[in-house]
């Protein structure tokens, strides 16, 4: 784990936030003090509306014997004010959004450098809502309390302290009344929110807002299923209980809040019911009428315009308790471990050797591929069969780093994969996926995923290997038709030979097939093993195959069962000594004798 996350640890909260700004703190240094300022000049109309009342009164007898000139210069004060509150407010504003956009963009680019480099294993275990609510949802979060909310934290904290000293210059006894209310109201959100049950309903809360946008994303991929079976919104058992539930969690969290709440705000807004006594009290024991009057007047006016800076300073308190939940879950993706660089080898040639390799996706689980050990050497095809959950696939990840080995070691030429570059290791690998992704681009882009220098000339003959270009010519705009629209879509036999054609561009010396060949049709699966044939020449490729007919023909076949090694050899060598393999044999040709006859199935 490198130092930036070992710091990350060390802190949290809206220091871990300030962190993360990196260089945009200087810019909300600023922000804040330009919203300091603009705080303090908002604050001058109300004691020079104090000065002119003072003034007046004083004169209250002859209006026309005021000093017109100190109320002329009370007015200018007035308009200063108002002009430099304009200007820094609108200054602070465009330096914190600014800085706001600039520090979401870079966030979210570092998470998706970092997802880039987390072991690709990570995501069969987290859902898609998961990392959308992090990237999305609470980045934007992030955003909005930087935009909208750290310079007004400087603000209001600022306007009450520089106020309350005011108020105390003028009269302590009023100042200590005004300021009664407001400690009961922050003793009571102050004992709300360190109250760990409360804590956790904020936790809980945001945990089933993950979940339930998770299954939102399962819902909507599972769309078709859902039509085709005729099922309701309500069937969809899951979705329904991770919705209530979120809405159970929010539910909670009001509840529990609301009491304290409630309180806090009757409290926080009755300096008038404390001031208007006090006054009365104290007015028999002023020194003079006209001095007290404007003075209770400045409290009560003064003193009530205390309970708005508060009050945003208070939700900013509340508020921050939801960004610091947030930036823990960021956190989570930048601490999560990356895939090791190792050592700085570069394999020489291309044979693949396991080592007594064991590996479980759980801690005390049953290992998923258990002591393997095989050598595949370099220009030779290579089967891989075996049941579902045999270990297949496991294999295949292992090679590819999507999960590390707790025991073993796997090599190309000689060397230890983890010793290889990461970046290297997915320049010598191709691997197709039974399932294939297929990005909303042209069909061009696409194919030159698997080498982004290749002419069109290049990109073409991967698509005739792969038996695709009579598909694509036949397109609105043949290479450069953007599948998805114009109603230009791909069937699933049609993107899996597309992402075959990737592997052809790619050229890599290394190729991995994951049932590369299952929705093709029989004229292009035959195609597509004539150029695999073509394309092996000197490479290694691993085939994982249901159908054992596409592995017949391989140089070795290895047969898995619970993540064993049970068997390896020629097709023929298997029939005759590994039972599985056998047993595997007479399962597909009864499968292939499946016919459908009247009133009965015939095997």
């Amino acid at each position: 784990m490198n130092k930036d996350n070992k710091v990350s640890k060390e802190k949290s909260g809206i220091s871990r936030l300030l962190e993360l700004a990196g260089s945009k703190k200087n810019k909300l240094l600023a922000a804040c003090m330009l919203s300091v300022i603009s705080s303090a000049a908002r604050l001058v109309p109300f004691f020079t509306i104090y000065g002119v009342i003072r003034e007046l009164l004083e004169n209250y007898n002859s209006i026309m014997s005021a000093d017109m000139q100190e109320i002329y210069t009370f007015v200018i004060y007035t308009l200063i004010s108002a002009l430099i509150y304009g200007i820094c407010a609108f200054v602070s504003s465009v330096l914190a959004h600014g800085s706001a956009y600039d520090i979401i963009f870079e966030l979210r680019l570092k998470l998706m450098d970092k997802l880039s480099r987390i072991p690709s294993g990570y995501f069969t275990g987290t859902t898609q809502g998961a990392i959308k609510k992090v990237i999305s949802d609470d980045v934007e979060q992030i955003e909005l309390f930087i935009a909208h909310h750290i310079a007004d934290i400087a603000a209001a904290i600022a306007t009450p302290i520089f106020t309350l000293i005011y108020l105390f210059f003028m009269d302590w006894r009023l100042a200590l009344t005004t300021l009664f209310p407001i400690f009961i109201s922050i003793f009571l959100l102050s004992f709300g929110l360190k109250n760990p049950k409360g804590a956790q309903t904020q936790v809980d809360m945001h945990n089933a807002k993950e979940k339930m946008e998770g299954t939102i994303v399962e819902y909507i991929h599972g769309m078709p299923v859902i039509k085709i079976f005729n099922r309701t919104l309500s069937a969809f058992a899951r979705y329904e209980q991770n919705v209530s539930a979120y809405v159970n969690a929010v539910q909670n969290t009001a509840y529990h809040f609301a009491s304290g709440i409630g309180a806090y705000y009757a409290f926080f807004g009755a300096q008038m019911l404390f001031l208007l006594p006090a006054g009365l009290l104290l007015i028999p024991h002023a020194s003079s009428y006209i001095d007290f009057l404007p003075l209770l007047l400045l409290f009560f006016i003064v003193g009530g315009g205390l309970k708005e800076p508060m009050e945003n300073m208070m939700q900013m308190v509340v508020h921050s308790r939801r960004i610091t939940e947030g930036v823990s879950r960021i956190d989570r993706i930048l601490n999560q471990q990356e895939i090791t660089e190792g050592g700085n080898k570069y394999p020489k040639s291309y044979d693949i050797t396991f080592e007594n390799v064991t590996f479980s996706y759980e801690a005390n689980e049953i290992n998923a591929v258990n002591n393997l050990n095989f050598y595949i050497p370099q220009g030779t095809v290579s089967g891989i069969v075996g049941p579902s959950g045999g270990g297949k696939s496991t294999l295949a990840q292992l090679m590819l780093r999507f999960y590390e080995p707790q025991k073993g070691i796997i090599k190309i030429g000689g060397v230890d994969i983890r010793e290889i570059p990461p970046h290297h290791l997915m320049n010598i690998m191709s691997f197709v996926f039974q399932d294939s992704f297929i990005f909303h681009d042209t069909v061009e882009n696409n194919i030159r995923m698997g080498n982004k220098t290749a002419s069109r000339k290049d990109v073409e003959t991967a698509a005739k290997n792969a038996g695709i270009h009579d598909v694509i010519i036949s397109l609105p705009n043949g290479y450069d038709t953007v599948i998805g629209e114009q109603d230009a879509y791909l069937s699933g036999g049609e993107k899996q030979r597309l992402s075959i054609a990737r592997v052809f561009l790619k050229d890599s010396p290394i190729i991995i097939l994951d049932e590369a060949t299952a929705y093709a049709d029989a004229e292009n699966e035959t195609k597509i093993q004539q150029a695999f044939a073509r394309l092996a020449k000197n490479k290694t490729v691993l085939i994982i195959a249901h159908r054992l007919r596409t592995v017949e023909n391989a140089n070795c076949i290895l047969v898995l069962d619970n993540g064993n090694l049970v068997g390896s050899g020629k097709h023929e060598e298997l029939i005759k000594n590994c039972p599985q393999y056998s047993n595997m044999i007479l399962a597909n040709d009864r499968r292939d004798r499946w016919t459908i006859k009247r009133e009965a199935v015939s095997v």
